[in-house]
Order: C-alpha cells, then sequence, then structure tokens
C-alpha cells in the first residue's frame, strides 16, 4: 500500500501531537500558516530590515521576504516556492533561516540577488520568550482566525550588504525582535472564496501598540488598543529577563508623530510599571520604518494583488526598491507616489531610560 503522506527529518524527533507526520497539519485551512518573523536594527539607525520565512501547508506554498530600509530607501525582495517534497529546507531561493539551537539562535540569510541586498545574521536570545495566550476569533459563529505566538529579543552579529556596501552587526548594538507565530489567519493564503460575506464586519479603529524592546540588561513587551478618543480596549505586558519575567500592570504613553503626518511615530514616552511596583520611563526616538506591503501584506503586496501564501509556480521571485523617506508617501522607481491607505508600518526607534540606551520595534498604527 502506498501512503500520500511524506517523512520529513523532524519526524526523528518526539514532537508529534497528531496521528501523522510533521508535513501535515491539524487543520485543513488554506489560511493555515507558520513562520518566523525577523526584525532587526543598529543603534544608529544605519540599517533596519524584517526577513520571514513561512509555510503554507495546506497551499503546499513555502514563502519568504526580507525588507531592507537604508538612506530612506527601502529595499524589498519577495520569493515564494512549492514547498513539498523539501520540507526540511526552510527557504527559498537566495533567502533561508536556519536554527542553529532553538530558543537560542536563529540564523537569516539572504545570498546576493537581483535587489542588491544581502545579509548573514545570527540572533542570540537574551531574555525568556514571551509566550502570548492562543486566541481564536468567531465572526457570526465562524472560526475565521487562530493563532499562537512567542516573541523573543536579543543581540545580532553578522553582516548586512546594500548594493555592495557591507554594514557589520555586533551584539552589543545590533538588536533584533522577533515572534514565531502558527495558525489559521485570514488574508494569508489568499483570498476566501464562496463563503458568505460577514453582514457586519469587524473594523479596529484608533491606536494600536505592539512593542518589543532591549536594553542592556532586560528586554521588554506591550500590546495595547485604544479608541480614538482613548480608552483602552485592551493592554498585556511583560518585562523579560534573564531568567524569569514580570507581568506589567500598567502602561502610559505619551507619543509624538511627524507634522503633517498624525500617522507615523516621531518620538515620545512610554511607562511601564511591573507587578513589583518597579517603574520603568522610556524616551523614543524615530529610526526609520518598513513597510510591510514590501513583504507581500496586504493585496497591494504582490505584483499579482493576490496577497501572502498563493502558489505563483515552483518558484517565484520580485521585488522593488522604494524612496520612503517621506513620513507617509512612498515613491517608486518610476518617479510615481503613492499612499497606502493605512498606516501599517513597523518603526524602529532608539530609547533611553536610566542612562541606558538600547532599541524597540515600534509597531504604532493609528487608524481612523
Amino acid at each position: 500500500m502506498t501512503r500520500d503522506r511524506l517523512l520529513t527529518n523532524h519526524d526523528e524527533y518526539l514532537v508529534h501531537q497528531v496521528t501523522d507526520t510533521l508535513a501535515s497539519v491539524v487543520s485543513g485551512d488554506k489560511h493555515w500558516q507558520d513562520g518566523h518573523y525577523i526584525c532587526i536594527s543598529d543603534t544608529e539607525g544605519e540599517v533596519s530590515l524584517i526577513g520571514t520565512v513561512r509555510l503554507y501547508q495546506n497551499n503546499d506554498v513555502l514563502e519568504g521576504f526580507l525588507c531592507v530600509r537604508h538612506e530612506g530607501k527601502q529595499y524589498n525582495l519577495r520569493v515564494s516556492r512549492r514547498l513539498r517534497p523539501d520540507m526540511d529546507h526552510w527557504g527559498a531561493g537566495p533567502l533561508r533561516i536556519e536554527i542553529p539551537k532553538p530558543m537560542e539562535a536563529i540564523r537569516l540569510v539572504a545570498e546576493e540577488n537581483d535587489f542588491g541586498i544581502a545579509c548573514d545574521l545570527t540572533c542570540f536570545t537574551t531574555a525568556v520568550p514571551y509566550e502570548d495566550i492562543p486566541t481564536e476569533t468567531r465572526v457570526e459563529g465562524r472560526l475565521v482566525a487562530s493563532r499562537a505566538v512567542y516573541e523573543v529579543v536579543g543581540g545580532v552579529e553578522g553582516w548586512v550588504s546594500i548594493n555592495g556596501k557591507r554594514y557589520e552587526a555586533k551584539q552589543d548594538t545590533w538588536s533584533f525582535f522577533r515572534n514565531h507565530s502558527w495558525g489559521s489567519m485570514p488574508g494569508r493564503g489568499g483570498p476566501r472564496e464562496h463563503a458568505a460575506p460577514v453582514r457586519d464586519p469587524q473594523t479596529m479603529s484608533g491606536l494600536r501598540n505592539w512593542v518589543l524592546y532591549r536594553m542592556p540588561d532586560h528586554g521588554g513587551i506591550y500590546i495595547l488598543h485604544e479608541d480614538k478618543d482613548g480608552t483602552r480596549k485592551s493592554e498585556e505586558g511583560a518585562i523579560l529577563l534573564e531568567s524569569t519575567q514580570r507581568k506589567v500592570t500598567s502602561i502610559e504613553h505619551n507619543l509624538e508623530y511627524y507634522p503633517g503626518s498624525p500617522k507615523r511615530l516621531k518620538g515620545g514616552e512610554f511607562t511601564l510599571i511591573d507587578e513589583t511596583g518597579t517603574g520603568r520611563t522610556y524616551e523614543l526616538e524615530d529610526l526609520g520604518w518598513i513597510y510591510c506591503q514590501g513583504g507581500g501584506y496586504f493585496l497591494q503586496g504582490y505584483a499579482d494583488g493576490l496577497g501572502m501564501g498563493v502558489y505563483r509556480g515552483d518558484y517565484h521571485e520580485e521585488g522593488e526598491v522604494w524612496d520612503v523617506s517621506h513620513p507617509t508617501k512612498v515613491r517608486e522607481s518610476d518617479g510615481s507616489e503613492k499612499e497606502f491607505t493605512h498606516a501599517w508600518a513597523e518603526n524602529f526607534v532608539r530609547i533611553k531610560s536610566d542612562n541606558q540606551t538600547g532599541l524597540a520595534h515600534f509597531e504604532c498604527v493609528v487608524m481612523d
């Protein structure tokens, strides 16, 4: 008897949770995905980048991107391939990730390509990971999303090359902020066909902050959502130490935006109080931002307009270079300008507290 299944190298480990190989997942949903999202910056703001590799097991697709910001430009590389049978290689074309030591080190590699960016960066964990509570979202009784995620911070070693100019990364001046998430997420894996549209679609307005940061002696995370009038709808956070973490019990902020661009963070400060009563205030200084659309997010993110996780052939590669020096407008290589309909961008900021300097990935989204 033949089996329509596939053994992988990972099946050697004692990690199975369903009666099948690790080539399969428990859900048949095409929106099911599993991937690492790695954000890196240096303290001076010369180079910042986001890289990811993500599997869409039910679409038989592996996908990844590298977006690099340098001197007011954003360099975008997007790659995709058929996932099977090579499930043990987490990469496509020039881009890949490796895990030398789980929870302690992850390596992001982009070999030379047509878009002028390359890197070989190893991220070393310096604080305990923050594990979110798995979530499910139901609309009118239908399960539309489920997600598990954890976040990690630490230092970086290696190099980044941009148009042949090389930057060396060292742990005391470069930091990473990453999450590993898996589950079923709408908007990824292609449009949802055939289902009846939701009568009253859920929308988010106001302010969303998703902040992951690293200081010399600790890390931290906080996530919040406020209505337009400033009413706090949800919040959570923790101070991340080398071997333990402390729950954040209070989050306050005073954020500044670029003049005439109230959706792009310029500076300000935030204060966290943890469960021991210890308070920490951090001053912010903008180092630049990266648009997720450059990695394929949202329907504007790919040339075919289908978004992430879609089969585009056994191998597909595309990208471009944008001028992103304006706080909200993007200038294409042909000189044309566009402004995305929402404020979603990933800020990198330098932070200062108690005479110490650190870095943060500061997702600050202001929604109408």
